[in-house]
């Protein structure tokens, strides 16, 4: 679909409520997709547009793959907003092996990258890109316990790096850049968590990424948009399943592709543009999260937020409880009112409620009445 297209597309609110048997998925990943693209992909993995073939079993060099392929690009496109002088690539595995692989095409032996420490994925990608290239915090969040994201002015000096680096959203402690920074340096950004859920200005970048376990759809695949300029910088003597700029010249198929998961990435973007893309989203999300952050905020100090009020996350609200036995008093509870998935990440610990794109907005209505009433009887 192109930008266009998008733009006569009506905007319909998604489900309020998961179908009968399903529960309220808060789940960081792999997470809530919407019900209409699961349907889908029910059917198309049996017979796929009545060719008789299933989708899994399609040639990723057919004419089928061709068509699927373009779907998912056009959609992506529309999605992003991005023109003619960007690429999308699709590649197989999860973000976290980009951070080196982006600093091997495009950082000389003798170059350095910034990095935003924002929380737990951004460090670790930090200390995997020190695998292959050197490295400099430009911001480090240990020292304010990551609950906040740096204004442009806490940021030190980017000049002479290849590249700034940073993660747009941290789901473990749940704070998120309202923009991207502005700095001496090319900017870099692992949008994992919130790409297309809110009106964003990719084009400050060149080169953003994102795997498909959030907002994207299923596991095991990549994401990649970048500016064909910044391509054409790509390191040649890197093996040719290293090089971005080989899966920009083989359309993401310089061998066997995941085929899945570039069909869910399309479907994913297409539902997302069918429901206003991400202009729409953006305060939607933001509605939805605002009753979970209302409950923390009358709860008098029971539910403890990790992030200052002013980073807050749309994406992944985060806070803590009293002691670990109220939390797991907490997510047992929960589970029985059909609201799974909120044990916090294991290295942060807490209460971790994820409310991507897909994510009812009446889950989050429910969430919220249940934290009301868990805190009236534990408080």
């Amino acid at each position: 679909m192109t930008t266009a297209a998008a733009a006569h597309v009506r905007p319909v609110d998604p489900p309020a409520t998961p179908r009968p048997g399903r529960v309220y998925n808060f789940s960081a990943g792999p997470a809530c997709m919407p019900e209409s693209v699961l349907d889908q992909l029910r059917e198309e993995l049996i017979d796929f547009r009545g060719t008789g073939i299933g989708l899994l079993e399609h040639s990723h060099r057919g004419a089928s793959y061709d068509q699927m392929l373009a779907e998912a690009v056009d959609a992506v496109r529309a999605c992003s907003g991005l023109g003619a002088d960007w690429d999308v690539l699709f590649l197989p595995g999860g973000s976290m092996q980009h951070f080196p692989l982006i600093a091997m095409n495009f950082v000389p032996k003798d170059g350095w990258v910034a990095f935003a420490d924002t929380g737990l994925w951004a460090h670790k990608g930090e200390k995997e890109t020190a695998c292959v290239r050197k490295t400099r915090k430009a911001f480090d969040g240990a020292a304010c316990r990551f609950d906040h994201v740096p204004s442009d002015a806490e940021i030190a000096d980017c000049s002479g790096a290849a590249y700034f680096c940073y993660c747009s959203n941290n789901t473990v402690e749940g704070t998120q850049f309202a923009r991207p920074p502005r700095v001496a340096a090319p900017l870099v950004c692992d949008a994992t968590s919130d790409i297309f859920s809110r009106p964003f200005d990719l084009a400050a970048h060149q080169l953003v990424f994102a795997s498909g376990q959030k907002n994207l759809g299923a596991s095991g695949i990549c994401m990649v948009l970048a500016r064909r300029s910044w391509l054409e910088r790509a390191d040649p003597s890197l093996p040719p399943m290293l090089s971005y700029a080989n899966f920009s010249r083989t359309e993401s198929r310089p061998n066997t592709p995941p085929t899945f998961g570039v069909r869910v990435i399309g479907l994913m973007a297409k539902w997302t543009l069918d429901h206003g893309g991400p202009t729409a989203f953006g305060p939607r999300n933001k509605a939805k999260a605002a009753h979970i952050y209302a409950a923390i905020d009358r709860s008098g100090g029971f539910y403890r937020p990790s992030m200052r009020a002013d980073c807050r996350s749309d994406m992944s609200i985060s806070f803590q409880l009293p002691s670990d036995a109220v939390v797991d008093r907490f997510v047992a509870e929960s589970e029985r009112e059909g609201l799974c998935g909120l044990r916090g990440h294991r290295e942060w610990g807490g209460i971790r409620a994820c409310v991507y794109n897909a994510f009812p907005a009446k889950g989050c209505e429910l969430l919220a009445q249940f934290m009301d009433e868990f805190a009236r009887r534990n408080g």
